[in-house]
């Protein structure tokens, strides 16, 4: 595996019914296969090159603090369904997140729209950490309106997709790798297929 850290995807080089590589800043990319898993940017990539997909930027707020007193922090995950603030815990981290915002890639912020987290963090952890050390971010969300994932082979033999995971990216990155490699192998998928791929998807 090789990864091109700080590299700009600038468009796919097509050759008839294939994509022959990928054109990055560091020069073209070759591959057997091309993968469309670029979060909430794969729409507008995908559209030109006449793919369709209906993934849109919702953007969210998330707030990382170190725990003072990792006593009072949680031990799992959780989230405060009143206020809609999921929360979770990552050594002697504290990451705590909310909010969806439908303002196009606007990645903007100002520390006040982090109030309501940093509020509900103290109230539900009082004591376990100092909000003067958050460590504020803005990001986007790749959401589909069925909230289901999209994958498959997309107009060109060897380019397949796989995004669209709104806010659950990391909780199913496993298993979206393993359809997407069994696609991509030509092996019959262990994960029900049904809704998931992009020719069938409504």
């Amino acid at each position: 595996v090789r990864f091109l850290f700080g590299t700009t995807i600038e468009g796919l080089d097509i050759e008839g019914d294939r994509v022959r590589a990928v054109m990055t800043s560091a020069g073209p990319v070759a591959g057997d296969a091309v993968v469309i898993s670029m979060g909430a940017e794969s729409g507008l990539f995908g559209r030109r090159y006449g793919i369709d997909l209906p993934v849109y930027p919702v953007k969210g707020y998330t707030v990382t603090v170190p725990l003072e007193d990792e006593s009072k922090g949680p031990t799992m995950g959780g989230a405060d369904e009143d206020r809609l603030i999921g929360y979770s815990r990552l050594g002697n981290r504290l990451r705590m997140s909310s909010t969806a915002e439908f303002i196009g890639f606007d990645r903007s912020f100002k520390p006040r729209d982090f109030r309501t987290i940093l509020e509900t963090g103290k109230d539900l952890f009082p004591g376990a950490f100092d909000e003067k050390k958050a460590l504020l971010w803005a990001g986007l969300r790749p959401m589909m309106p069925s909230s289901v994932p999209i994958f498959g082979q997309a107009k060109y033999r060897n380019l397949y997709l796989d995004t669209g995971h709104g806010h659950l990216g990391w909780t199913m990155a496993c298993g979206s790798g393993k359809f997407l490699s069994d696609l991509v192998a030509g092996r019959k998928p262990e994960i029900d297929p049904q809704g998931l791929l992009y020719a069938t998807s409504g």
